[in-house]
């Protein structure tokens, strides 16, 4: 029988299956296609097909800190530099993963007082998100 809803607690994201340590939040993962209008002047009403799937960028945050060789900021700031695709996966805790790839960019967001400081993780994505089942 299937849980009735499922915690973020445990949830893991890698780029090129280097876990990083300090997410606080994930974007959406997937997207909907364009709207694409097929109304003909026949029609009595709008009549739309799906196009082209638009997933937007894949945004990630995560806390700063640049104070050892494996921080997160510096895994990710080094697949930025790279230029090249990377492959992004991300894990939930019922054993269901999500993988898709793109290119990588990261920035530091903007500090206020009493607040951790932060970064965002972007990825333009260039795939699709593939998805595997759990005790797949």
């Amino acid at each position: 029988m299937s849980k009735q809803g499922l915690a973020s607690v445990g949830i893991a994201l890698k780029i090129d299956s280097k876990e990083l340590n300090y997410v606080q939040e994930i974007g959406d993962i997937g997207g909907t296609p364009s709207d694409l209008d097929a109304t003909c002047l026949k029609d009595q009403m709008k009549k739309h097909v799906p196009g082209v799937q638009d997933t937007s960028a894949f945004e990630v945050t995560y806390l700063f800190d640049n104070s050892a060789t494996d921080s997160d900021f510096r895994t990710v700031k080094a697949a930025q530099n790279a230029g090249t695709i990377k492959t992004v996966e991300v894990a939930f805790p019922d054993g269901t993963k999500f993988t898709s790839s793109g290119y990588i960019s990261t920035y530091v967001v903007g500090a206020k007082v009493d607040e951790l400081i932060t970064a965002k993780l972007v990825v333009n994505l260039q795939s699709d998100w593939v998805v595997t089942n759990p005790g797949v």
